[in-house]
């Protein structure tokens, strides 16, 4: 199995997809969990407490639960990323292929659930997509070696316990159960697995393959020699969360959240056409099974939510995740060819920063609105992929919420991210193949919600 070959297959399986990175957030991580907290950018979201979606924020809010509540939330989004070609090359020479747009729009549902148990207890659910990414780029583009079609699906339950200790302190604790579907694509650049082969003795040379070799350097950069691979798989994985919140009085509150790592382990079939080479290459490309591991990182937040009179109230929250557990991704095969791939990705622990307030505008009417800047855990040029085309980004958001009845609330939100153009120089992706050019990328969320007390 050639280095070439290689290449392409790891940055199908794991540069792909790395599962999860999303335009939605920083790296591939969904914070979509919260119609109402949307509108404050999860501003407070370790403090807040109000409504059961502190299952997924911080169990401990489960004690400032009065009544059995269920939360519901749909989220629409929409994000674009543009790739504008500013001198990809393969083996030095300039790849033929178009510019390419993805456009995967998606829908987040999730579901909440939370209860008192005593006076002191209470417990919660939670179903919702924590990780997750879409994009699908044209077959001819210019960048179709690193990718074409990456797609991951998450799903989480996360049942939760909270405890107060005392009038002041109360302590949460939850564990997840993550399962997570995924498909990744990329062309094959069957030409140069070829010349790699011919170069290393691995296929003989004679008057046949000499003709092909100057016809492959004859098309260099072009598709004539293009394969492809794909690969589906899924797996799972567990997790935990626990947190406390503080409450100072009864207007000001403190909260604190963490969520540990969660180790995926996604199995499934690694398919793969060969194209003009077929009777040469076609036995180093057998279709077969495939393990790649993934560590969704953990993740740590610190917040506060206070009540400045009856109207309106502030919050903030600061969210480290720890990234550096996505050093690199390693792609296991259960046959001796090809061997297994490591494909560096080094990303790095990063913050999140938000403020947000919402203001009474009557009775039954609540504003919201929050800022946030989410920094981007790629490390460099070197290790952005169009497969996850992340960059350091400004939320803005606005919501409002409704009192319906006595017992109703309905939730509006709406989400758009500003990101600083993420510009790709990956050479470490594809051996020979060096990706060159900029994104111009957004996102566009809306989301639609109810909270129901029993």
């Amino acid at each position: 199995m050639t280095c070439r070959l290689l290449a392409g297959i790891g940055i199908l399986c794991i540069g792909s997809g790395v599962l999860n990175s999303s335009v939605f957030a920083a790296g591939f991580a969904l914070q979509e969990h919260s119609v109402a907290g949307l509108g404050n950018a999860f501003a407070g979201g370790a403090a807040i407490a109000e409504d059961a979606t502190t299952v997924y924020f911080n169990p401990a809010g489960l004690s400032l639960i009065e009544k059995p509540q269920l939360s519901l939330g749909m989220h629409f989004v929409a994000p674009e990323a543009d790739f504008e070609n500013q001198g990809t090359t393969t083996l030095g020479v300039p790849t033929q292929g178009g510019n390419s747009v993805s456009e995967e729009d998606a829908i987040l549902p999730n579901l909440f659930y939370a209860a008192p148990l005593n006076d002191d207890l209470a417990w919660g659910i939670g179903l919702s997509a924590p990780f997750g990414l879409a994009t699908d780029y044209e077959e001819g583009w210019v960048g179709r070696y690193i990718a074409l079609r990456t797609e991951l699906e998450t799903v989480s339950v996360n049942p939760s316990l909270a405890y107060r200790v005392n009038d002041q302190l109360s302590i949460g604790f939850g564990v997840s159960y993550v399962t997570a579907d995924a498909t990744f694509g990329n062309a094959v650049d069957m030409g140069l697995v070829f010349l790699d082969g011919l170069d290393a003795g691995r296929i003989p040379t004679n008057a046949q393959t000499a003709a092909i070799a100057a016809d492959v350097q004859a098309n260099l950069g072009g598709p004539k020699y293009d394969g492809s691979s794909l690969l589906e798989g899924d797996g799972d994985g567990w997790g935990f969360n626990f947190g406390a919140i503080y409450e100072v009085s009864e207007t000001l509150r403190f909260g604190a959240h963490y969520r540990s790592e969660v180790a995926l382990e996604l199995s499934g079939m690694a398919d793969f056409e060969v194209g003009l080479l077929e009777p040469i290459l076609g036995p180093a490309f057998p279709d077969q099974g495939g393990q790649v591991s993934v560590d969704l990182p953990a993740s740590i937040s610190l917040s506060v939510y206070g009540e400045v009179n009856e109207r309106l109230a502030l919050m903030a929250d600061v969210t480290r995740a720890f990234w550096t557990s996505f050093e690199s991704l390693v792609l296991e095969f259960p046959a001796d060819s090809p061997p297994d791939v490591v494909i560096p990705e080094n990303w790095e622990n990063v913050n999140k920063y938000s403020v947000g307030a919402s203001y009474r505008l009557t009775d039954r009417l609540l504003g919201r609105f929050g800022l946030a800047y989410d920094e981007s855990p790629v490390p460099s040029d070197e290790f952005r992929s169009p497969r996850i085309p992340d960059e350091d980004r400004t939320w803005v958001t606005l919501g409002l919420s409704v009192a319906a009845t006595e017992s109703l609330d309905l939730h509006v939100s709406y989400l758009h991210v500003f990101l600083q153009d993420p510009t790709i120089d990956n050479a470490s992706h594809a051996a020979g193949q060096r990706l060159v050019g900029r994104l111009s990328a957004s996102v566009d969320l809306l989301s639609l919600g109810l909270s129901k007390r029993f």
